[in-house]
């Protein structure tokens, strides 16, 4: 292969070049002090500097944040360090107060006193931070908090907000309090009036024999088994009988049941919220094998009337002579048996014709004796008419339903509050009327008072000591991703001057000996 002088010339000349862009590219490096120049050099590197350094910018951002919420935290436990100064004072003067040997002249003096005082506590609750912001009046900030109403009583009127803030981004936490949580209502020593709540059951459906329904009030379970002749308002009537029967007896409390309209009511007179529940379960299927016959009795005029088979509650026996008929409907438990038999029960169908008198004169009844399962009918007129002895097999209709509805929602006594600056406000006056269970009662809403402002510097202080670890949190995390973005970003000076003046001797040698090489030619060596 011919190798001309051009190409050799034009090698060296694109070596030299490669070497003097390397050289100043590393003499940028050592210009800048940074590793990255430009983003182009290295884009993945170029990406993890840029977040990096997002990073470090949010910590400082969070930080700032921090330092300006505990600036207003401080701003914030001096007004409520005061509130607590003034509370004392308050105390104080109460105290004196409730000595018996204070005339009126006296707690007129200590009445200005407090009252002076209750107008220092109502400008430390209006408060303001460092812009002119109110701080207890939650997201209200531009309104006056705590102001006199139409009858001259020191009402709140802020809300209940409480803001948020962000230590880090997946912290947050609210922060601060609100005119609520300082100078929150206190415990009057009464309490307020209960409101009955009121369920209604219903009942729907066939009612029939042996039939259960059962109303669960709590733990507490009422039931009702369905007797012949029974309708919805009777069962009702039962289930509140039992109900009202039990709260006499102590089994159940604050309860009282009425039944208006086939709807039973159910007040919890107590205002406090009861499980109620009711259900129905369906009679089990009838013994279908319930017999009744009617025959002559040879040589007489008589009629024996004859019933067999299984007596359950809810079957029924008719009885009917001419035109006038009677209808019986089986308890189960006749004789005192359980389950009965025919013959308790035509001796029950006997008694109970007898005792309603509408076949007296017109015909005899009577027990056969060697049969008790028989009953003789014997006429007592010419012209009786057909007798007709009918055994009916009880039904088993399964549509009944039940349901139990809340119609006034209860709630129970809670006890009674009383406004923080109302109740302060009546120390005045009850000081000058001297009523000593009054002023004793006030120096119970001042401990309770005291309690609160207390709690409330508690946890400023908690909020703070959160706020400075969280601060303390953030520089180390600072400190770390520094020193990371400081080994990625910053250049090595040691290594990086080694290099530029290694580099800047191969290209000085390089130089130098291009110069001599190019001027070399093959009339050189003809010479």
């Amino acid at each position: 292969m011919t190798i001309s002088t051009t190409l050799l010339f034009s090698r060296a000349v694109s070596l030299m070049g490669q070497q003097q862009s390397d050289l100043a590219s590393l003499q940028e490096k050592v210009a800048t002090g940074k590793e990255l120049v430009r983003p182009s050099d290295s884009p993945d590197l170029a990406v993890n500097i840029s977040r990096i350094k997002a990073s470090i910018d949010e910590l400082d951002a969070y930080k700032n944040s921090l330092n300006a919420v505990n600036d207003r935290l401080t701003v914030e436990e001096s007004y409520i360090g005061g509130a607590k100064d003034v509370l004392i004072k308050l105390k104080q003067l109460t105290l004196q107060g409730a000595n018996g040997t204070m005339f009126g002249r006296d707690r007129e003096v200590i009445a200005i006193e407090v009252d002076e005082l209750i107008s220092e506590m109502k400008n430390l609750a209006n408060g303001t931070d460092a812009k002119g912001n109110f701080l207890f009046g939650g997201s209200r900030v531009l309104t006056m908090p705590y102001a006199e109403d139409a009858e001259g009583v020191i009402r709140y009127q802020g809300d209940n907000f409480r803001s948020n803030i962000d230590y880090t981004s997946y912290r947050q936490s609210s922060i601060g309090r609100n005119g609520l949580d300082v100078f929150k209502p206190v415990l009057s020593g009464g309490s307020t009036e209960p409101v009955a709540g009121v369920y209604e059951v219903k009942l729907g459906g066939t009612l029939e024999p042996v039939d259960t329904y059962t109303l669960m009030l709590g733990q507490t379970a009422f039931h009702y088994e369905v007797r012949p002749g029974d309708n919805t308002e009777k069962v009702l009537d039962r289930l509140a009988h039992q109900i009202n029967e039990a709260s006499l007896d102590g089994s159940v409390s604050g309860i009282e049941a009425s039944v208006q309209d086939d709807t039973l009511k159910i007040t919890a007179l107590d205002g406090v919220a009861r499980q109620i529940a009711v259900g129905t379960r369906n009679a089990s299927d009838p013994t279908d094998d319930l017999f009744s016959s009617v025959e002559a009795l040879e040589g007489s005029s008589s009629v024996v009337a004859s019933l067999s088979g299984t007596m359950e509650r809810g079957d029924a026996v008719s009885l009917k002579i001419g035109t006038r008929a009677i209808t019986y409907q089986i308890k189960g438990d006749e004789g005192g048996l359980s389950p009965t038999n025919p013959a308790a029960v035509i001796a029950e169908v006997k008694k109970v014709t007898e005792s309603s008198g509408l076949f007296t004169g017109a015909a005899g009844l009577s027990i056969d004796p060697e049969d008790p399962s028989k009953l003789l009918i014997e006429p007592l007129t010419s012209n009786l008419g057909r007798v007709e002895f009918q055994a009916v097999e009880r039904t088993n209709i399964n549509d009944q339903s039940a349901t139990v509805e809340l119609i006034e929602e209860p709630r129970p006594a809670l006890p009674e509050r009383v406004e923080f600056f109302e109740s302060l406000q009546e120390i005045s006056k009850v000081l000058r009327s001297g009523e000593q269970d009054l002023i004793q009662r006030k120096l119970d809403h001042l401990d309770q008072m005291l309690d609160i402002v207390t709690m409330s510097m508690a946890d400023i202080g908690a909020e703070m000591g959160s706020i400075q670890d969280e601060i303390s949190i953030n520089e180390d995390l600072k400190l770390q991703l520094e020193a990371t973005l400081s080994g990625q970003e910053d250049l090595d000076y040691a290594s990086a001057i080694t290099e530029l003046q290694a580099k800047m001797m191969s290209l000085e040698a390089a130089q130098s000996s291009f110069a001599k090489i190019s001027q070399l030619s093959v009339f050189d060596y003809i010479r």
